[in-house]
């Protein structure tokens, strides 16, 4: 995929609502000129003004962020993937996307202070699922505390060993009238 493609698409294609681009392998550049492909996404989000929901992965850096932020304005459901060089990336994203309802980060470089950065922005959305970040158990129970009206679970690998790691695989942060659930299973803490 080239970030030339990605502009042609988004200038033929304005009325585009969804667009999801997987880019297969991890932070995949552009083919041809080997940038990231910041350019293609912050075109789609300039050019295609009903966006609402966008998937994307590839060679991403915080400039595609501030595109996102700054343009997709409409955007309710956001999924990650292998994107994104800093914490500043999501801050960008929820000081921008203020009708975010739904993101889903995977195997991205965010750590607690990305994470805390939303704690303004987390009561407006339906949830956060984020998978194989930087986040630490820290960080999770702070935003349990700060925001005890969202429930906030972790989920950890198979430990045979039973120890608790400071490094969280997985975090779901939600809303929920009725509370945190009853049924979790042993892997799954609720914060």
């Amino acid at each position: 995929m080239t970030n030339a493609a990605v502009v042609a698409m988004s200038n033929n294609c304005p009325d585009l609502v969804v667009f999801r681009l997987c880019i297969m392998g991890r932070h995949r550049p552009d083919r041809i000129t080997g940038e990231p492909m910041d350019d293609g996404f912050g075109a789609i989000v300039k050019n295609c003004k009903k966006l609402t929901r966008l998937s994307v992965s590839g060679l991403l850096t915080d400039k595609a962020f501030a595109y996102i932020g700054q343009y997709g304005k409409l955007i309710k459901t956001l999924s990650l993937a292998f994107s994104g060089n800093s914490d500043l990336s999501l801050q960008f994203l929820f000081e921008g996307c203020t009708r975010l309802q739904k993101l889903e980060v995977r195997d991205s470089p965010f750590s607690d202070r990305g994470l805390l950065c939303g704690l303004d922005y987390f009561y407006n959305m339906r949830f956060l699922w984020m998978n194989s970040c930087r986040l630490t158990m820290r960080g999770c129970r702070e935003v349990a505390q700060r925001m005890p009206n969202l429930v906030v679970e972790v989920m950890e690998e198979q430990n045979e060993d039973k120890v608790e790691t400071e490094t969280v695989d997985k975090l779901y942060l939600y809303r929920s009238l009725a509370g945190p659930r009853g049924d979790a299973p042993p892997l799954v803490k609720i914060l």
